[in-house]
């Protein structure tokens, strides 16, 4: 008996201190033209949106140099436009909130990719 109170005090332990934030995924599409390493091609490009709507995550799986991030509103107003360093991480703040609707999009000139919130 004691050991499923203990148990069940470890659980509820790990319960709480998992993080409170959570990511919206970005579903991406478009084609990005890269040498292909694997049987099942997926894109070089992962995108979420944070918790505060503010914060845009975006990992690189491929290094594809400098892109073009341009973020518009459900009207087609560019909310916000930045060259960036393809890192394997990159986070951007946004001074507006993204709603349903916004798009996110990223080009190197010649490839797009785009997706919705």
């Amino acid at each position: 008996m004691k050991t499923f109170r203990k148990i069940g005090c470890l659980l509820l332990i790990a319960v709480c201190s998992f993080p409170c934030f959570a990511k919206k995924r970005i579903a991406l599409e478009g084609k990005w033209y890269t040498t292909p390493k694997s049987i099942i091609p997926k894109q070089p490009i992962q995108a979420w949106v944070e918790d505060n709507n503010k914060d845009l995550l975006l990992e690189f799986s491929a290094n594809l140099g400098t892109v073009e991030v341009i973020v518009t509103n459900s009207v087609g107003e560019v909310v916000y436009k930045q060259s960036v360093e393809a890192q394997p991480s990159v986070v951007i703040s946004l001074e507006e909130e993204m709603r349903d609707g916004d798009v996110v999009l990223v080009t190197d000139g010649e490839n797009v990719i785009y997706g919705s919130l």
